[in-house]
Formats: structure tokens, C-alpha cells, sequence
């Protein structure tokens, strides 16, 4: 069965980052997904009222698209209920086939970003 957890410990984060060929951030948020074998990993941050995906990166000799896409909609629910309005994909974070299957949109300078309040339905 799928899971996609928050990493609570920097110590596991680290060693995840090694696992999949991600620079590890210590200031980062991070989500894991496994289904018994690991997946993957997504970290990412704020930045002045922005959320920003550091990385989504495959654990090796796993390709599950589906479950990286999920894990990134598990990210992008969590900054929107944080109050986040736009997500960014930071330069070489993901393959762009990911991008555009889960919302992402590349802009006029050529950076992939989502609307989070449009993406997820504005609520008064």
C-alpha cells in the first residue's frame, strides 16, 4: 500500500536525500513515499508567502509516476492549507512530464508554478 508520510527527523531526510540523488536541505520540509520499498522524496520551503519545490527526486530503480505525483499533490495541499497561494518548481527539480501531470504550468520566464487557490477552489 502507498504512503506518503512527512519526514520528521533531519537525520532520515539526510539519508533519504543520499538514497535518491537529492541535495538535502536542513531548512527544507520533506515528504517520503514508499509502498514497503521507497519511492521517493519531495522537499520543499516558504518563502515569503510563496512554497517552493526544492526537489522530487526517485529513489533509484523506481519510476512510479503515479506515486511521486501524489506525494507532490500531498505537498501542494499542505502549503495550500498553510495559507500559500503559488508553488514554484525550483530550476531541475523534477522531471517536467511530473509537472504538467499534476497542475504545474510553465510561465512567460519559463519557471512551472500553480495556482494554488485556483487549483483547489477558493473556500470564504
Amino acid at each position: 500500500m502507498l504512503t506518503v508520510v512527512p519526514i520528521q527527523s533531519k537525520e532520515e531526510q539526510k539519508e533519504l536525500c543520499q538514497i535518491c540523488g537529492a541535495d538535502f536541505d536542513v531548512e527544507a520540509f520533506a515528504y517520503r513515499a514508499d509502498d514497503g520499498d521507497l519511492i521517493g522524496i519531495c522537499q520543499f520551503y516558504f518563502e515569503n508567502g510563496t512554497g517552493y519545490i526544492k526537489n522530487l527526486a526517485y529513489a533509484p530503480n523506481m519510476q512510479d509516476s503515479e506515486a511521486m505525483i501524489i506525494m507532490l499533490r500531498a505537498t501542494m495541499s499542505f502549503m495550500h492549507r498553510c495559507g500559500i497561494k503559488t508553488s514554484v518548481i525550483c530550476e531541475n527539480a523534477a522531471p517536467n512530464s511530473l509537472l504538467t501531470m499534476s497542475g504545474y504550468i510553465k510561465n512567460e520566464n519559463g519557471v512551472y508554478t500553480v495556482d494554488l487557490d485556483r487549483f483547489y477552489g477558493h473556500c470564504h
